[in-house]
């Protein structure tokens, strides 16, 4: 009897165990006969989706942006919102995703600083995972300012302020633990208000 497996949800399922994994154990730490006891398969299996562990953790990390995208998505798609109410919405989501994902973070961050000290190129490999929220931030901010909402400014400098936040609360998450989510959801929405036209 044939037994039909179905790839594409077995390559989601290897990408959620390996994402736990590396959660739990660091990159260094996770082997791929480790990611095959986890998902129930062999490694020879894996083999088969993915050539190697750096190629299984960039798209784990994948997985989890493409989730907050689509999330993003629903909001921006929002007719019945506002550009500010949907800068705000998808700064929150950020800020709910990566304070939730707090391990994962620090493993990613080792996992860039190797690479940069092995000599790549981390600029390039970061820019496709942060380029899609600086760009819809910009729009955000550009359609807030058509809309009289923000006061005339320069839409790429305000949405870099913003990034810059989420940024800076990456660096507390997994570093300096000096900010937690409240505040950091507290300078994000006092900085919108600033923004905001005076009428």
């Amino acid at each position: 009897m044939t037994v039909y497996v179905d790839h594409n949800q077995r390559r989601v399922v290897i990408l959620e165990r390996a994402f736990e994994l590396f959660a739990q154990e660091g990159f260094a730490g996770v082997t791929y006969q480790k990611i095959a006891n986890q998902c129930g398969i062999s490694r020879t299996t894996i083999y088969k989706y993915f050539k190697d562990k750096d190629q299984i953790f960039v798209y784990a990390i994948k997985q989890s942006t493409d989730k907050l995208s689509n999330a993003m998505r629903k909001v921006v798609d929002r007719h019945d919102y506002s550009a500010v109410r949907k800068i705000k919405h998808v700064l929150h989501l950020t800020v709910n995703l990566l304070t939730n994902n707090r391990v994962f973070l620090s493993v990613v961050l080792d996992y860039l600083t190797s690479l940069k000290y092995s000599g790549a190129d981390v600029r390039r490999k970061a820019r496709p995972r942060t380029f899609g929220i600086r760009f819809l931030l910009t729009k955000l901010v550009a359609d807030a300012i058509a809309e009289n909402d923000f006061d005339q400014g320069n839409p790429d400098q305000i949405a870099a302020r913003l990034y810059c936040i989420l940024e800076s609360y990456v660096l507390n998450l997994t570093v300096t633990d000096t900010m937690d989510r409240r505040e950091c959801l507290a300078l994000i929405d006092s900085y919108i208000e600033d923004c905001k036209r005076r009428l």
